[in-house]
């Protein structure tokens, strides 16, 4: 007990290691296979076209796009302008996305440290590590990985700040919350979340206005770029990204939703039909498609609207995995099956809010996190892939209720000893 007590803080390069070389393992024996030929494929092709053209471009390689935000393309273009598009490239970039999932292990590490003990820090981390379908994303140039090592930066400042108030803590926020922003979009609302959090934790008000005032002054000066750019091609100012239509119509076919109206390559088919210049102007089309069908539903079956995107959504994504290569001989069923028990472990984790002295206000920022993905893409269209990044808070509550559960069994075992 002696030993592991005095080398614990070292046990989290071992598990560091463990997540390396399973993620590199896969790389090693499936080599550039793993491509899913879906949205890896735009941000490469889009990368070459900012290479070749400097114009952000996604569907139409001719035309700008405002269907996704530039970080995955410029964070690819950059490898690529040293290394060329081809196999050394999309190898060096995949060996970036393992080493960035491989940091999302340690930070992990870090934050459960931080918010509960190193106990919890080395347990979820582990999880992390060996999560299968995490290692197999880490391996696709998709943005889910260097987002989440973005997210998990700023949980981890965004904690660190409330707790101690510090202005280093401060930019280091919003380093990461711009750089999140950067990959995904969906990410924009995450302040709301932030203030309720510091009101429960009573975060001095004059302090909190001094530093909101500099967070709009780094927004105008970090985002400005982009709205002028949008202007410039689209004549309107756009925020962000113009491309919520699709996600926005897809998810009017879940559920129940399917029995409404025309079926969704028919809308989409008139859509393409209609004399439209860019993608742009499809985009909004469907997502008037999309507010038009839903005030039907609504007017049809409310019961079933709400049934719909509040219960199916929710359970939806949550219930599987994005998985769609299987590696190590592990089959997707397989995959699922564990995810209904990482699930069902989590919900039970909540009870750790009654065990806790301290952390609880953390643990309760964390799961506002859930909830705020879990409704944003109940809004939308729900789907898996979009949670993954979400994924390690889940392992930090499981995290918390496994080290305090084992924590009391064992305290009221020795209390039981003859003495």
């Amino acid at each position: 007990m002696s030993f592991l007590k005095r080398y614990k803080n070292h046990f989290i390069w071992l598990i560091v290691g463990l997540a390396l070389a399973l993620r590199l393992t896969a790389l090693l024996n499936y080599g550039l296979s793993l491509y899913l030929n879906s949205d890896d494929a735009g941000y490469i092709s889009s990368a070459v076209t900012f290479l070749e053209t400097g114009m952000l471009t996604y569907h139409d390689p001719t035309h700008p796009t405002v269907h996704i935000m530039p970080g995955q393309t410029v964070l690819l273009a950059s490898i690529f302008f040293f290394l060329g598009h081809g196999d050394l490239g999309i190898y060096a970039a995949k060996t970036l996305f393992i080493l960035l999932g491989t940091l999302n292990v340690y930070l992990v590490y870090c934050l459960g440290k931080y918010i509960a003990n190193i106990k919890v820090g080395l347990l979820a981390a582990f999880f992390l590590a060996i999560f299968v379908p995490q290692v197999l994303t880490d391996n696709l140039l998709l943005t889910e990985t260097p987002f989440m090592t973005c997210l998990l930066g700023l949980v981890y400042f965004s904690i660190k700040l409330a707790n101690e108030k510090k202005m280093s803590h401060f930019f280091l926020l919003m380093l990461f919350y711009v750089s999140a922003i950067m990959f995904k979009a969906t990410i924009a609302l995450y302040p709301f979340v932030l203030l309720i959090y510091f009101i429960a934790k009573k975060y001095p008000l004059k302090l909190a206005l001094k530093q909101a005032l500099i967070a709009i002054g780094i927004l105008l000066i970090t985002l400005g770029p982009w709205w002028v750019r949008n202007y410039i091609h689209y004549d309107e100012f756009i925020p962000l990204t113009g491309g919520s239509g699709n996600p926005l119509l897809l998810g009017t076919y879940q559920g129940h939703g399917y029995n409404i109206g025309e079926p969704y390559e028919k809308v989409k088919q008139d859509i393409k039909d209609m004399d439209t210049a860019h993608a742009y102007e499809r985009l909004s089309l469907q997502k008037e498609a999309a507010i038009e069908r839903i005030k039907t539903w609504w007017e049809e079956d409310p019961q079933l609207f709400l049934k719909s995107y509040i219960e199916f959504k929710t359970i939806n994504q949550w219930e599987t995995q994005f998985y769609w290569i299987e590696i190590f001989n592990i089959s997707k069923e397989l995959v699922n099956k564990i995810q209904v028990w990482i699930m069902y472990l989590g919900l039970a984790s909540l009870t750790v809010f009654f065990l806790l002295r301290e952390g609880k206000r953390e643990y309760m920022f964390l799961l506002l996190l859930i909830l705020y993905t879990t409704i944003l893409n109940n809004i939308f269209f729900s789907y898996d892939r979009y949670n993954q990044p979400f994924m390690f808070i889940v392992f930090l509550f499981i995290a918390g209720f496994l080290t305090t559960f084992i924590h009391l069994v064992m305290k009221k075992v020795f209390s039981l000893k003859p003495q």
